[in-house]
């Protein structure tokens, strides 16, 4: 759970970090009333881009963005939670 203040509003947003391949095991039951979803990937490992492409397909009818971010460093992470929010 992450809470996020916009427009003096405060907006909860309940993450679910599914590691990768169990992701292929939550249904469409599980996220089709989700407002977002974030299919993440590591630049530096090319399988992982790969498999992102396999989870967009499950979930095409969300409008998708792209948004580089860093867990690493933190790089823009705070914007995409404020742009999801």
């Amino acid at each position: 759970m992450k809470s996020i203040t916009v427009d003096s509003t405060t907006i909860i947003l309940q993450l679910w970090d599914t590691a990768g391949q169990e992701f292929r095991s939550i249904t469409e039951q599980y996220y089709r009333k989700a407002d977002g979803i974030l299919a993440m990937y590591d630049v530096t490992h090319s399988a992982s881009f790969t498999a992102v492409r396999g989870w967009m397909d499950s979930i095409r009818q969300h409008q998708a963005l792209f948004y580089e971010c860093s867990a690493r460093n933190g790089l823009n992470v705070e914007e995409l939670m404020n742009h999801l929010a």
